[in-house]
This record gives structure tokens, sequence and C-alpha cells, in this order.
């Protein structure tokens, strides 16, 4: 569609599906979050859609996997009233304000704390656990060694050795950080290829504390130590190891379909500036990504998506009034994904990507 707000990529798999079959609810079997903290606002529109319309009277069990802001937003997809928890997390997180205008670790890692109580309120936490339908993952990991201690002098240099080793080849990142999958019911329904990972199941007593360690940014925020049920440690910011995610993981059988920021891809946190890590098509070939288009980017208030940032650059009543002008403008993204789907012309309008493609080359690209 010419002019749409929003880009959709889908590997080989997803495609043949999808221009088979259009585009149903029940095809898929994971919802895909991704770390990214303020920018998840240009999508909190796509997330009511998907909640509200998509979604609707789900009862097929469906996995839910994020990182960081991304499992804020697989927070509020297990609860009973998903819109409200939604909306709750929107305006809490939009309107988050600090005594000083540079705030301590301890302090961001409060207001984060009080956000996801904001959602969970009284029962959130029983909700998650027992949610038959929306079968929460959050991804954390958890430091070794000096990656475990909150003393900047200690930390700061350990962050830098591990960014440079996994420079060298991404299985570095073993030696240094666990992944950590808090999952929904008995056994985890996702499965990691690569790198160091323990499963850890969600109680009431550690919902909090997992999404909580699944943003806490390194330097930024307060590691969270041994949540309820995992081993022992200082647990942080999954977006580590899976920033926007590799997608090499086993899941249930079904497509991913994966909200997106962008229409790109890097696997790990520490991965943004190495353009040769940046993820290929072929790891979509089961995945439906979608994203605002570059056109719709171009368009909003500064010519960009939200980021954290936007707390240094700009007076705190200013980037409230931008990051709601975001979510606004965001209606459009949601509008037409939802008339596409309805109209059954999702298939005409993908761009499928090669296993050798770039995700960044054709970003800009949408069908006609």
């Amino acid at each position: 569609m010419k002019n749409s707000s929003c880009v959709m990529l889908a590997g080989a798999g997803a495609a043949k599906r999808i221009r088979a079959e259009g585009l149903q609810p029940d095809q898929v079997s994971v919802l895909l979050g991704a770390s990214g903290g303020a920018k998840w606002l240009v999508i909190s529109q796509l997330d009511r859609v998907l909640m509200g319309e998509f979604f609707r009277g789900r009862q097929k069990p469906i996995t839910t996997l994020g990182s960081s802001i991304g499992s804020f937003r697989g927070l509020c997809y297990a609860m009973d009233d998903q819109l409200s928890a939604l909306e709750t997390l929107e305006h809490d997180y939009i309107n988050q304000t600090y005594a000083s205008d540079k705030p301590t670790p301890e302090e961001i890692t409060a207001k984060g704390q009080e956000i996801i109580q904001g959602v969970l309120g009284t029962h959130g936490a029983r909700q998650v656990v027992e949610n038959p339908v929306w079968q929460s993952h959050f991804v954390a990991v958890r430091g070794r060694g000096p990656l475990a201690s909150e003393r900047r002098a200690i930390l700061a240099p350990a962050l830098l050795t591990s960014a440079l080793a996994n420079a060298v080849s991404r299985r570095t990142l073993a030696a240094f950080w666990e992944r950590a999958v808090f999952h929904a019911g008995a056994e985890s329904s996702v499965h990691f290829s690569n790198l160091r990972t323990v499963n850890v199941q969600l109680s009431t007593g550690n919902v909090q504390t997992s999404v909580l360690a699944s943003g806490s940014i390194p330097l930024v925020m307060a590691g969270v130590r041994n949540p309820e049920g995992a081993p022992p440690g200082n647990y942080r910011d999954g977006g580590i190891t899976d920033y926007h995610f590799d997608l090499e993981f086993q899941h249930p059988e079904g497509l991913v379909l994966y909200p997106h920021f962008f229409p790109t891809m890097v696997p790990g946190w520490f991965d943004k500036g190495l353009a040769w890590r940046w993820v290929r098509g072929g790891a979509l070939n089961n995945t439906l990504l979608v994203a605002p288009s570059p056109e719709f980017v171009a368009r909003l208030p500064f010519g960009k998506i939200p980021d954290r940032n936007d707390f240094y650059k700009f007076s705190n009543e200013d980037r409230v009034k931008y990051w709601r002008q975001v979510v606004d403008a965001s209606k459009r993204v949601a509008d037409d994904f939802y008339h596409l789907w309805q109209s059954d012309r999702i298939a005409e309008c993908l761009v499928q990507v090669g296993p050798d493609d770039l995700l960044h080359k054709l970003g800009g690209r949408t069908a006609a």
C-alpha cells in the first residue's frame, strides 16, 4: 500500500503462509517484544489494536517473549484487562519525573518498581502466573564476576570488556553473562540455542522483580539481586544478550508476530554499532515484522522516535508533550495495520526478505 505508515517484512515461510491463508490470529504462536525504552511509544497504539481487535477473544495459548520494555509490554498482555494495563503503563511511563536532573540508579530503579506495580495492581502477579492463554516469558541476564557489582568503578570497565569481547564474537558473552528466562507454566515454551541460559518459573513472588530486572540498564539502574526461584546473583537488562533478538530460538509451531519500532534488528545491546552483526533476513523465516515506515518516522516531531536521551535533551514539560504527540501520531501505524488486515490486503503489501538480505536496506521499501 503506497504511503502506508507501516512496513511489513516477512521471511519466506511466513510470506508463503500469509499469501495462501491471509493473516489469521490463530496462526500466531509467539508475540515478540524488543528492548528499546521509550521507543515503544511509537507502537503503543499498535499494541492497542492487537489487544482490542486482532487477538480479541483469543482462546489458543500464545507465548509472549520480551526483554526490557518488551517485558513491560508483555506484562500488559497477561493482565485480565489488557487495555487498561497498557494505558496505565503508557501514562506512568510518559509522566515519570525525578527530583533532580541527574537521578541516581536507585531513584530510577524505584520509579521502575512503581511503574510495574501500577500495572500489576493488587492481583496482577497472579493473573500473569495463572493466565491460560498469554504465556509470559521475560528475559533478563545474570552478571558474572565483576558484572554483579553495583560499584561504578568496577562495573563500567567490566561492561567495556564484555562489549569488546562481543565485538570479536557474540559467543564470548557467555563468559560474562547468563541469560535467564522467567516463564509462566511448568516449562518454558522458548528454547535458546545460543549462550548459556537458565529457565526460571514465574511465581507471584517474582513477577515484579523479573520484569524489573529485564529492564535494569547497567549504570542507569540498580540490578535486581536474587529474584525468587532464580540462581543467586545480580540480574540486569535482558537486552544485553537479546536487544532485538536474533530469532535463533525454538518456539511453538506457528508464526512469530513482531511489532517492532524499526524495520531493522540487532541481536544484542553491544551490537548496535556493529553493522556486520545486524540480523539478516534468513532469521525471519516464520516471522512477520510490523514497524513504522521510515516515511512515517520522518514526519514525527523532531523526525525521530522517542528514546532515553530525551530525558536530557528536553525539559520535562517538553518531553512529555513530545512523547504524547508521538503516541497520538502512531494511531496511523495501528490504523494502517488494522485496515490492511481487515481488508485481507496484508499479503499484497508484504516485503519478503531473503536469507542474505540486510533488513536496513529493505526498511524503506513498501509494496505498491
